[in-house]
């Protein structure tokens, strides 16, 4: 009688204590709220109890060690992800945890516009809050990401495709630049894959892109702007592209927002009224629409084009064609 009494009042320790055990891991996940709304960071590397620990830090768990156990036998096979999360008020330890292993983190929108240069995407970025615009200007330099397409690339310039992205917020520079140069190099794969035979390597197709991209809106005319590049380029003639006489003077820190006859001679390598062919890199990052042109330009003889009064361009086969058509611009801008 006496064995079965010590067994029994020991079971009956067991149960208690296994249920005293429940009620305190309930407690401590289910039964506390927070009192305020937390921004909270989770910064990629961190280790699970770190980040456990950073959340009793912000009262947001009461116990590691409650917070461990839910880890193990709730988690299902989630981790918990990084990134900014907003926590409300009145959020459970059990609420919390499951935002970080769904991942629901605050997110940031950037629309990157077609014929953006280096310094125009990383002052965007930097508007967003991903990272300075010197930190963007320094991961441009990253051009090991793109060399087996274009190893001859000074920079990434021209391989930030023109998108909207959506960005968890507190992301780093470089996995964001990451994302803009893996979907420049999809888009270019799938465009270069829709032609048989190019008519020049693929650095050169994004340099014209980005020409045409700077020259034109008008969707119908790009293609024919490509082909009067092609043509000039052919005939061994200067390309006399504006844009990237204004890039030219942009990286010299010479632009004032003005292009004067005078800029014609400057020294500088993208000086297309001084120096042949092409220039030595993309001016902007093209759309999908300018990538098209450039690679299937349209066949034609113009030689010329110019600003038309009734919007778009002028397009020339003659020099004297192409004075005319000068003449009735400035007409029209008097």
């Amino acid at each position: 009688m006496k064995l079965r009494a010590v067994l029994a009042v020991g079971l009956l320790l067991v149960i208690a204590g296994a249920g005293l055990a429940g009620f305190w891991v309930w407690k401590n996940l289910y039964g506390v709220r927070s009192t305020a709304t937390v921004e909270l960071t989770i910064a990629q590397g961190l280790s699970g109890r770190e980040v456990l620990d950073l959340l009793r830090q912000h009262q947001l768990l009461p116990s590691e060690v409650a917070g461990r156990l839910y880890l193990r036998y709730a988690a299902e096979g989630r981790s918990m992800r990084f990134g900014h999360y907003r926590i409300d008020a009145g959020s459970r330890p059990a609420d919390v945890l499951d935002l970080l292993l769904e991942g629901r983190v605050e997110m940031v929108s950037v629309t990157v516009i077609e014929g953006s240069d280096l310094e125009a995407v990383a002052a965007q970025m930097a508007a967003a809050g991903i990272g300075t615009e010197s930190d963007w200007l320094v991961i441009a330099e990253r051009v090991d990401w793109i060399e087996d397409l274009v190893p001859e690339a000074p920079s990434l310039e021209g391989f930030f495709f023109p998108d909207t992205y959506q960005f968890a917020k507190g992301i780093g520079v470089e996995a964001a630049a990451g994302h803009l140069v893996e979907r420049s190099r999809l888009v270019w794969e799938e465009e270069l894959s829709r032609v048989g035979e190019l008519w020049s390597e693929p650095f050169d197709l994004v340099i014209l892109a980005s020409l045409v991209e700077a020259e034109t809106a008008v969707a119908e005319e790009r293609s024919r702007v490509a082909g009067v590049y092609l043509n000039r380029l052919r005939r061994g003639m200067l390309l006399q592209c504006d844009p990237t006489m204004v890039f030219a003077l942009k990286r010299r820190d010479e632009w004032t927002g003005r292009l004067l006859r005078i800029h014609w001679g400057v020294d500088d390598p993208y000086n297309t009224y001084r120096y042949p062919g092409l220039p030595p890199g993309p001016i902007n990052s093209p759309g999908r629409a300018a990538i098209r042109a450039a690679i299937s330009p349209e066949e034609h003889r113009f030689l010329y084009f110019v600003a038309s009064p009734d919007g778009g361009h002028s397009f020339s086969r003659t020099l004297t064609e192409h004075n005319q058509a000068v003449a009735r611009w400035q007409r029209s801008r008097r």
